[in-house]
């Protein structure tokens, strides 16, 4: 018996008993005359009964705890004593619990095997935010165990991968620049407590998306290269005209034709290669800060013109951009309200407004507006409701919209002005983003 076993019998059962027998036959004969015979008499009866429990009880109940405890088989006829029954529902007991262990470890490594055969990374999370699960995947994703990188918490996790996502239920796209890779995360809830986590890579796919998503922007058509062309054979043929003009009659108005006419080649050219820029890259940029300062580098202008400039709201927020390519927008979106409104009576309203997955740059003016016909073919190359309009402006501002994942939206009245949104999404700090 273990130390454990005989500390429930240390102070002695059927020593107790003997000596209550003991204490009750001495006060009996205290009280009716103490003789020999009822001294030897008692002493018996006290032995007898210390003797009795001890065969009866306290033996049968060490025997039983010590089959108990060591998990010794032994079947119902093989035990004597009063205390077959005991043993027995106790040792089914067992059993049954035995059996439903072997029943859920065989379940959860079923649930295992299951999990290693994704090539998806896998993690349970519990409601505390401890990691009780995870598949191989996710160890050779994301080297788990190795070197001591052993996560266990969520949090932990997040901070050391760079993946940052809420703790909620959902699918979310998530790049993390630590490791160069972009996962779609799906959290689940699970049906009694925590989570469960799929974690897909999807940097391939995305760059081959981002691929032909590019190839099929910058693919020229038939039509665009007759625009194109027919873009840039009016001012060659201008050009070619003032030339032949100057060598016929040496007249020096024709050089300053020729000049302004190769000022407008010039010009169109370098908006073609705005159109197809490819090679700059995307950076953060906080939009209000951007705006605020192209509006300070054109107020020359505006004061030239005698136009009021408003900065309603400037909501603050950061955009993934091609910078050079978004100073050119919003300057082109200025010129073109100069352009439309009325010296001395004009006004350029601005606005950046912030939600929680947005920011949306709102330009209106006041100016002469845009015909229903003339909105049909706004941001077509080269078509210009002004005579000496490029026809490019609008156009730019369409391919970058295209380009960048940039909504564009445009409202005109005739007479009333005309209002342009750009939606951009917004770049959410990681700060706000973290769990845990």
């Amino acid at each position: 018996m273990s130390k454990s076993d005989r500390g429930l019998f240390k102070p002695g059962y059927h020593y107790i008993v003997g000596g209550v027998v003991l204490s009750a036959g001495f006060l009996f004969s205290l009280l009716y005359g103490f003789s020999l015979e009822r001294v030897f008499l008692v002493v018996v009866l006290a032995a007898t009964s210390t003797v009795t429990v001890y065969f009866t009880l306290v033996r049968q109940l060490e025997r039983l705890i010590r089959l108990v405890r060591t998990g010794e088989k032994k079947t119902i006829g093989e035990l004597d004593g009063q205390f077959n029954e005991i043993y027995g529902f106790y040792r089914n007991l067992s059993l049954q619990v035995e059996e439903e262990r072997n029943y859920y470890e065989k379940l959860y490594m079923d649930y295992s095997e299951l999990l290693n055969t994704l090539d998806i990374a896998v993690v349970s999370v519990d409601e505390k935010g401890n990691f009780d699960l995870v598949n191989e995947a996710f160890i050779k994703s994301f080297s788990y165990g190795s070197q001591g990188a052993r996560y266990l918490r969520i949090d932990r996790f997040t901070r050391r991968t760079g993946l940052i996502f809420p703790l909620q239920e959902g699918q979310y796209e998530v790049y993390s620049k630590k490791l160069g890779k972009r996962y779609q995360v799906s959290v689940a809830h699970k049906k009694k407590s925590g989570f469960l986590l799929t974690l897909t890579d999807k940097t391939s796919q995305w760059k081959t998306k981002q691929l032909l998503e590019k190839t099929r922007r910058y693919a020229v058509d038939a039509q665009t290269v007759a625009d194109l062309a027919h873009g840039l054979k009016q001012p060659l043929a201008n050009v070619r005209l003032a030339l032949d003009l100057f060598k016929r009659t040496n007249k020096a108005e024709y050089i300053e034709t020729l000049s302004r006419e190769l000022n407008s080649f010039q010009s169109r050219v370098g908006g073609i290669l705005q159109i197809f820029r490819y090679g700059e890259e995307f950076e953060r940029v906080d939009l209000s800060e951007q705006v605020s300062k192209i509006a300070s580098f054109m107020s020359s202008i505006f004061s030239e013109k005698k136009i009021q400039l408003s900065l309603v709201s400037l909501d603050k927020g950061t955009v993934l951009i091609q910078k050079g390519r978004l100073e050119n927008v919003i300057k082109n979106l200025f010129m073109n309200a100069v352009e439309a409104t009325t010296h001395g009576k004009g006004l350029i309203l601005v606005k950046v407004r912030a939600s929680r997955e947005l920011l949306t740059l709102i330009l209106a003016d006041n100016g002469k507006g845009i015909d229903l016909e003339a909105q049909q073919k706004i941001f077509k190359p080269f078509f210009s409701t002004k005579s000496e309009g490029s026809g490019l402006g609008l156009y730019l501002v369409h391919s970058f919209c295209e380009e960048n994942d940039v909504r564009l939206k445009m409202r005109s009245a005739p007479g009333r002005g005309t209002v342009f949104a750009l939606t951009f999404r917004r770049q959410v700090n990681e700060e706000q983003n973290s769990i845990g």
